[in-house]
């Protein structure tokens, strides 16, 4: 008798960065595509923030979401997402799939109800363009707040073309607050970057060096891979 197999289907992360004006293009698209978790929060595009005033635009405000499919769905998701919120035309958005190591038990059970229809013609096109090798990295940039444009200086020095910022909280324990000089629930800027995989190491080096943990940004960074990506 075969033993019946313990191992868990595989997910992705989707991370969908597009234009605050069409974040509800996004919400019917997820609700269309039976994805039943995902989040949505509100971020600013990192163009410089003199250039903006210069032309009159003020912030560049991004709608950032976060939802979580099947690993054998990513790439139609991706190719349906490209054709419908028109990822391709330069400046709309970006939208790329990261590997996850694990989930809680519930949530295997809650996206396995996730199901997609006949895929058509135009997206199968799509779905065979994009590359099975990973060749793209997102790097998470955790800084003190008022840094964000020397941050993106820096990178964009290192080869960077852009990213987003999110506000937040970082909560660190007692021990290590102290061990590092890490203030305990500082509000701080997370700022997204997705660069070609080459180029990761010189970008986060360089952000390290002139940003780190010694420097007033406190900036820490960290990249995740990711294996689909539209709208570059």
């Amino acid at each position: 008798m075969q033993e019946k197999s313990n191992k868990k289907p595989a997910f992705r992360c989707l991370v969908i960065i597009v234009d605050y004006n069409i974040r509800d293009s996004v919400k019917e698209f997820l609700e269309d595509a039976n994805v039943p978790l995902y989040y949505q929060m509100h971020g600013i595009g990192t163009v410089r923030s003199d250039i903006l005033n210069l032309l009159g635009l003020g912030d560049t405000h991004k709608s950032i979401t976060l939802g979580f499919v099947p690993r054998e769905q990513t790439r139609l998701l991706l190719a349906e997402m490209n054709h419908a919120l028109l990822l391709h035309k330069k400046g709309t958005g970006i939208a790329i799939s990261v590997p996850l190591d694990g989930l809680q038990g519930w949530l295997y059970k809650l996206l396995g109800i996730s199901s997609t229809e006949a895929v058509p013609y135009e997206s199968e096109k799509e779905v065979k363009k994009m590359s099975e090798t990973i060749t793209h990295a997102m790097i998470l940039v955790s800084i003190n707040p008022g840094y964000s444009d020397d941050v993106m200086c820096t990178a964009r020095t290192a080869g960077a073309t852009g990213g987003t910022i999110v506000r937040g909280l970082k909560c660190s324990p007692a021990e290590t607050a102290s061990r590092f000089g890490i203030p305990i629930q500082d509000e701080q800027e997370i700022i997204i970057i997705v660069v070609p995989k080459e180029n990761k190491t010189k970008i986060m080096s360089a952000i390290s060096s002139a940003h780190g943990v010694a420097t007033p940004a406190h900036g820490i960074a960290i990249s995740l891979p990711v294996d689909a990506i539209m709208g570059i």
